[in-house]
């Protein structure tokens, strides 16, 4: 079986979308649209690999990276924004907080969120 990976995005269609991508390579997919239940989630299960969106309400995806990093230490914390001008300024609080220095903006197309999940599985072994 492949690796775990966790999803985290405020947007229905969005989450719907990478489940079904990430899934139909064989991933095992969690998915959460909020920053809680996506902790909560990661402690619980462990995954791999946990993709954030950056913008979200109450909890940005700085703050979900810092959480899910206290709850599950192995896991590989990814940044996507749909918003690459405003991406800069929390790339260095990302990293900070533990996650990759891995960056992706949206619209994400299938291959690309499959390709950066690999790259990073690869890169951990």
């Amino acid at each position: 079986m492949k690796a775990k990976v966790l999803i985290v995005d405020d947007e229905e269609l969005v989450l719907a979308g990478w489940e079904y991508a990430l899934s139909s390579a064989g991933y095992q997919v969690s998915k959460a649209s909020e920053g809680k239940a996506a902790v909560e989630i990661a402690e619980k299960e462990q995954p791999d690999v946990v993709i954030t969106d950056l913008f979200m309400p109450i909890m940005n995806g700085v703050e979900i990276c810092r959480q899910v990093k206290i709850v599950s230490p192995g896991s590989a914390v990814v940044l996507i924004s749909g918003y690459p001008e405003q991406t800069p300024k929390f790339q260095m609080q990302f990293v900070k907080a533990g996650g990759t220095d891995l960056f992706l903006r949206k619209p994400l197309f299938k291959e690309e969120l499959i390709e950066a999940v690999e790259n990073i599985l690869r890169g951990r072994k």
